[in-house]
């Protein structure tokens, strides 16, 4: 039986471009329900990349990797992508699948939460994933276990691609590893940042990785 994945894409969009509104909010929703009507979509969510807002960020869960790639290799693919790319996208999208088979919680859970933590690490080709694997698991039990924690789920997964970075090398392919937090607000986040707690847990991120990312979306979800 074929896993399911988690498609992340990342979409530059047109300089101050308004999705709530006029053409631009037509194009969305439509391109939001074609994707909605494939076979083997479950659930999806969308949202601004609060720290860069001309970057939108799409979360789609598919039964298997074969269904999203059979939606990229059917006919309406193209005049689908020729139409976001006319009116919504202000250069070319970043895609990658997730498998967050053995996460703390399913995605759902922090990308339901009011804003999203999304944190992404970069890795060697060379480096033993299974290794970061249990950090990971490790980081989950114990972040759980603080005292009035105010994080809303946890997931993470490693990448079926591997993508470049500069940290990594010129031309060199790494990893990614992917992680969702949910919050109540950005502040709550940063409010935790600045306790004991978390400089207990965060080296259980960092030990591994070349370079990591991270910034928040308030998600919105589609089905």
């Amino acid at each position: 039986m074929s896993e399911p994945i988690t498609e992340v894409a990342y979409l530059p969009l047109k300089p101050s471009l308004d999705l709530s509104s006029g053409e631009a909010k037509e194009v969305w929703q439509s391109t939001l329900r074609t994707i909605a009507s494939q076979p083997g979509f479950k659930t999806g969510y969308w949202g601004k990349q609060i720290e860069n807002p001309d970057t939108l960020q799409l979360v789609i869960d598919w039964d298997s990797l074969s269904s999203h790639q059979a939606f990229m290799s059917s006919p309406a693919y193209t005049p689908f992508l020729e139409t976001l790319g006319d009116k919504i996208l202000g250069g070319s999208p970043t895609l990658i699948h997730i498998s967050f088979s053995s996460s703390p919680t399913p995605s759902s859970e922090p990308l339901s939460a009011p804003v999203t933590e999304c944190i992404n690490s970069f890795f060697e080709p060379t480096y033993d994933q299974s290794h970061y694997t249990t950090q990971f698991s490790q980081f989950g039990e114990k972040a759980a276990a603080i005292p009035g924690v105010k994080a809303i789920g946890l997931a993470g997964g490693w990448s079926v691609e591997k993508l470049p970075h500069e940290n990594l090398g010129e031309g060199v392919e790494g990893n990614v590893f992917n992680v969702f937090i949910g919050w109540p607000s950005v502040e709550a986040h940063m409010e935790f940042r600045g306790t004991q707690h978390f400089g207990e847990v965060i080296p259980m991120l960092r030990d591994g990785p070349k370079t990591m990312k991270m910034w928040h979306v308030a998600f919105e979800k589609f089905e």
